[in-house]
């Protein structure tokens, strides 16, 4: 850092409306000679877009009426659907009666004043709060700290920002034939040409993510046109979390987006799908989200069955064969063999099937052809589609912790079933099913993973990648960036995230 002479002034920069830095030059006699000294600021733009998970998103009815949200403490307005019915939720969570609300709670709203628009125009109010309004809070300020350096040209002072924290720090980064690339100081210094504005595109969550790609091309082109005149590339960056990879992946790979994109950083996504979404078929979830899609299976089923998005969370071919079991007596069978449309989710006969059709009092057989054909047409296609297709500057993290336990394979085990004790609370009921007179439970294998992603649904060939961290993560709070306001450390998730944005734009041509 070049110390000033004394007479020598720093002039910072303001922003005009349309987000350009300039000037305000003090007025001073002549015979003081005075210089102003104007740091040069980045003014040029790479759009970053954040995409939710499943729930992810804020949703209302055609009405505008608020069907999900999550604004306040825990998630605790959410609880109203515990009082809600299996018929109540089918026709609440439809697919085709639901849209994004962008009316969700959202921290500092005009944070960044006018070097970008605010964030509400960026989309902030699409995301469920409960979980990303803190998350994107942060994530946002360590994309736009260069004001740290310039307060150290004004002040004097050696403050760090987060990415100058980083320069050689080993994060545990696993990339191709090489050991960890650590952060360098010039890749640091080239991030502090660019800025990073923070979006956030909501999707319906219930719909197809083919669907919800198609709307992620229409949102990337008009978040380039915010930025006319002002983008270092006609290209963005996307920060993904869960399922929202997959919506990432279908437009950039299927539907000829990848040219839009410089790069996606994936956390926690469910590349090969995850048993737990069989799992959820069977007992319902647990917590507000359960509260809201369904405790047990009687309530959460027919919603599920309805909803393309989150049934393509399903175990594709590529997961493998035999991830579900049933042990009777001595003998165990393991499905698929080969094919889980056929064989587990369009089986309508084996008392393990996935799909009870009428089990909320519809008409059976209505019901099986509405679910036949979103598996058959919506689905399988999904799927298998975008099997190993990647996005060629790809990162991802993906949780790999025996501290939380996920569902690699599900068993069905003949048990003595035992009712619940009087009077002794009970969170979540263990999941029976009466089958040749005898009486079968529910129960994960308990694999390492992040909770719900086990490492075999979310770990890819690091030779498809461009890096790759295992880490300990909730599936949930992914994004969560630990607990730096009582002056802890930042996740390590987050400083991957911000780790690869570096990584990326090293390959952008410094501006003029």
């Amino acid at each position: 850092m070049t110390l000033l002479t004394e007479n020598e002034v720093v002039v910072l920069p303001e922003y005009d409306t349309q987000g350009r830095p300039y000037y305000n030059i003090p007025n001073a006699r002549a015979d003081h000679n005075l210089v102003a000294v104007c740091p040069k600021v980045a003014d040029k733009v790479i759009p970053v877009i954040f995409l939710p998970g499943v729930m992810g998103t804020n949703l209302k009815n055609g009405k505008d009426k608020r069907i999900w949200h999550a604004n306040l403490y825990q998630g605790v307005d959410a609880l109203k659907w515990i009082k809600k019915g299996a018929v109540e939720r089918k026709l609440l969570l439809d697919p085709a009666n639901t849209d994004i609300d962008n009316d969700g709670f959202i921290h500092f709203n005009e944070q960044e004043g006018t070097m970008f628009p605010s964030r509400e125009q960026r989309g902030w109010g699409t995301a469920l709060f409960k979980n990303y309004g803190e998350s994107l809070h942060i994530l946002q300020l360590m994309l736009n700290d260069g004001h740290i350096l310039l307060d150290n040209l004004f002040h004097g002072t050696r403050r760090l920002t987060t990415r100058q924290q980083l320069i050689g720090e080993k994060l545990g980064v696993e990339q191709a034939q090489k050991e960890e690339q650590c952060l360098t100081e010039p890749e640091v210094r080239h991030s502090y040409d660019f800025l990073f504005p923070l979006h956030v595109f909501g999707y319906n969550w219930l719909q197809s993510n083919a669907e919800s790609a198609t709307r992620l091309g229409d949102y990337i082109a008009q978040v380039l046109g915010m930025y006319h005149g002002r983008l270092a590339m006609e290209k963005v960056i996307l920060i993904t979390h869960s399922m929202g990879g997959l919506v990432a992946r279908h437009y950039s790979e299927n539907m000829g987006g990848r040219e839009n994109i410089l790069g996606i950083v994936h956390g926690v996504m469910p590349d090969l799908g995850s048993p737990a979404t069989y799992r959820r078929m069977k007992t319902g979830e647990r917590g507000i989200v359960g509260a809201v899609i369904g405790p047990n299976a009687e309530a959460l089923m027919p919603v599920l069955a309805q909803s393309p998005g989150p049934l393509q969370l399903l175990p594709g071919t590529a997961y493998g064969p035999g991830w579900l079991k049933i042990q009777n007596g001595n003998k165990i069978e393991s499905w698929p063999v080969s094919d889980p449309y056929s064989e587990i989710y369009l089986n309508k006969n084996d008392w393990w099937r996935l799909y009870d059709a009428g089990i909320s009092g519809g008409r059976p057989e209505v019901e099986w052809n509405k679910f036949e054909k979103i598996i058959t047409n919506k689905v399988k296609n999904f799927i298998e589609g975008l099997s190993n297709k990647y996005h060629p500057q790809t990162w991802i993290f993906y949780g790999a912790s025996e501290k939380k336990p996920s569902d690699e394979y599900l068993i069905w085990r003949e048990r003595q079933f035992q009712r619940p004790v009087y009077g002794r609370p009970i969170l979540q009921f263990p999941t029976y099913r009466q089958a040749t007179g005898k009486t079968f439970e529910l129960t994960s294998s308990g694999s390492p993973g992040d909770g719900t992603v086990p490492v075999k649904g979310g770990k890819i060939a690091l030779h498809q990648l461009r890096g790759s961290l295992a880490t300990d993560v909730d599936h949930e709070g992914a994004y969560n960036a630990g607990n730096i306001a009582m002056g802890g450390t930042l996740s390590v998730a987050m400083k991957f995230t911000l780790y690869s944005v570096v990584k990326m734009v090293r390959e952008v041509p410094p501006c003029g």
